[in-house]
């Protein structure tokens, strides 16, 4: 018995055959560049390690527009987290930063930039009853100056300005590991508020 098939059918089928090895290419770079990402983590975000980072104006929140104030990063150990009111990793992180404070015996001065409208801020739970100083800063200082491309994301800042850390803090693990880098650099240090 001979079968014989229309010539559309093989096409169709051979075109098929072609646009599924196109995919599974695609898909394999794919998995290779987020391979790649992860294993480079933050190392390539924000400004690098051993530079001295940039002062900037800010307000501090209190639901309404505050004096402007100068963020100087010489003088004392700085610990800047920039973070957003929309973002739930920013919120948790927030959260995670609050709950681990008491337990460590740093000082610091640690403030929490973002640069949402002060409506935004006290919108949010996390950022209207936190203890720790949420600052208001200019759109182009996390973007620009200090080019963070995602929050949350933290800078430690020694007493002569040159950040000694930094990285992403999506979760209390990263926080909690970001902190035990701190502790080991830095001792004998306290969070302030």
């Amino acid at each position: 018995m001979n079968i014989t098939l229309p010539l559309w059918l093989v096409i169709s089928q051979w075109v098929l055959l072609l646009a599924l090895g196109f995919l599974a290419i695609t898909m394999y770079r794919q998995l290779g560049f987020l391979m790649r990402l992860k294993e480079v983590g933050t190392e390539r975000d924000g400004l690098p390690l051993g530079e001295v980072a940039p002062s900037f104006e800010y307000t501090s929140h209190n639901g309404s527009e505050g004096t402007p104030h100068r963020f100087d990063p010489k003088g004392s150990w700085s610990l800047l987290l920039f973070a957003d009111p929309g973002c739930v990793s920013c919120e948790e992180s927030l959260a995670s930063l609050e709950r681990l404070t008491p337990k460590l015996r740093i000082t610091a001065r640690t403030l929490v930039a973002t640069s949402a409208e002060p409506a935004q801020i006290a919108a949010i739970d996390a950022f209207s009853t936190t203890f720790l100083s949420i600052i208001r800063v200019r759109q182009d200082v996390p973007y620009k100056l200090y080019r963070v491309r995602a929050t949350p994301f933290i800078y430690l800042i020694d007493p002569e300005g040159i950040i000694s850390a930094k990285g992403t803090v999506t979760t209390e693990a990263k926080i909690r590991k970001f902190v035990e880098k701190i502790n080991r650099s830095v001792p004998n240090l306290e969070f302030t508020r």
